[in-house]
């Protein structure tokens, strides 16, 4: 695809997977699928639910680079953090970060959850371009993004550090919001791994989840194919997107080393460093350091599907089909169908978070995002 220009408007029509409307949960006068079309127009009205990708980065793999190199340049996207070490009851901290300016702030006013993806954090670009969105009218939402354990700035204290089906933190600061804030509505929103972790969170909550709505963004939805297929002999692989995070892990884990061998798990630093994909550092680490007898155990456990069926509140999930890390044939899509609260919405391109259109690449993502976050708090 050279230029979008040429292709029919219909190549770009977003295809919205949700159950029949008579299933759907109702408030007021309005199913879940009415509110969407009504406030959400960019993913659920039929003259408005398109995305074109810019003809600068036409497809998956473009688009994705593009994203990489704007994290390297926040002056385009600029976002001042107000930094708190939440302290988690075993003794682990963790960055969380409060977007600035907190304008017009009560008790009463929506407040976002960010869970970045792998090793990501608030500096991340689309972190970052959907902040700058929700802040200002006719939003004026609060933002808060937190990050995993050793990451961005905040050393490991304790061996525990992370992986993609990790709920426990999750949990214990939604908790902590909910205790100091009780009146504030609390939204989540998961990018990649942060989307399976926030989605296997939401369901394990079940009718007890303390937001009000969750949206998934390019989850990988099954972690075991998706790292299988990322542990392919391909030449983007061994050279571009499977080498990248196998060295963020890497580095990572290089970093925290002295804390994490003080723990009880048996590792051998120089086994994880001679790992040559993602699946075998998970099984020289991950697996070890959480107790699971296999890298596909831990992966099967921590994968989100089996707990969509108990996600009881909204909850949107968004995907492009030539996403080149989240494959298309991991998308549950009869699954999402089967729960009435859910709603994929699938576009043909976009890539790995990226979603940049017009000439001059500007971000897509934020404004159907927020949108939906508006539609679901004004639901009533």
């Amino acid at each position: 695809m050279l230029y979008t220009a040429l292709l029919p408007k219909s190549n770009f029509r977003i295809n919205l997977t949700r159950a029949d409307e008579e299933l759907q949960p109702r408030r007021g006068s309005k199913t879940l699928s009415q509110q969407l079309q009504d406030h959400c127009p960019l993913l659920a009205d039929p003259k408005q639910a398109y995305y074109t990708p810019s003809w600068v980065v036409p497809h998956g793999d473009l688009q994705t680079m593009f994203l990489y190199t704007q994290h390297f340049k926040p002056a385009g996207c600029p976002i001042e953090f107000e930094r708190e070490v939440f302290g988690f009851s075993d003794g682990g901290v963790a960055a969380v970060d409060w977007a600035l300016p907190r304008l017009d702030v009560s008790e009463t006013t929506p407040l976002v959850l960010l869970i970045p993806g792998i090793g990501g954090c608030s500096f991340d670009y689309y972190a970052r371009s959907f902040i700058q969105e929700i802040q200002w009218a006719p939003y004026g939402y609060q933002v808060v993004v937190l990050q995993s354990r050793g990451i961005n700035g905040v050393d490991l204290v304790t061996p525990k550090m992370f992986h993609g089906g990790l709920t426990d933190d999750i949990r214990e600061f939604v908790d902590h919001l909910v205790q100091v804030r009780p009146s504030t509505p609390i939204i989540g929103i998961g990018f990649s791994l942060g989307a399976n972790m926030l989605t296997k969170y939401v369901g394990e909550e079940g009718a007890g989840c303390r937001l009000v709505a969750a949206v998934s963004v390019c989850n990988p939805f099954d972690i075991d194919t998706t790292i299988s297929k990322m542990c392919e002999p391909t030449i983007k692989n061994r050279y571009l997107y499977a080498k990248a995070l196998l060295a963020s892990l890497k580095g990572l884990f290089n970093t925290n080393v002295k804390v994490i061998s003080a723990g009880n798990a048996e590792i051998d630093p120089a086994a994880i460093n001679a790992a040559k994909d993602i699946n075998e550092f998970n099984e020289k680490f991950s697996a070890k350091a959480f107790g699971y007898g296999s890298a596909k155990e831990l992966n099967q456990q921590g994968s989100c599907v089996p707990y969509l069926k108990n996600v009881a509140v909204p909850m949107l999930f968004l995907n492009a089909l030539d996403d080149p890390m989240c494959y298309r044939c991991t998308i549950p899509s009869k699954e999402i169908e089967s729960n009435p609260n859910l709603v994929l919405a699938c576009t043909r391109y976009g890539g790995h978070l990226a979603y940049f259109e017009t000439t001059g690449l500007t971000p897509w993502l934020p404004k159907p995002l927020a949108q939906y976050l508006k539609a679901m708090l004004e639901w009533k």
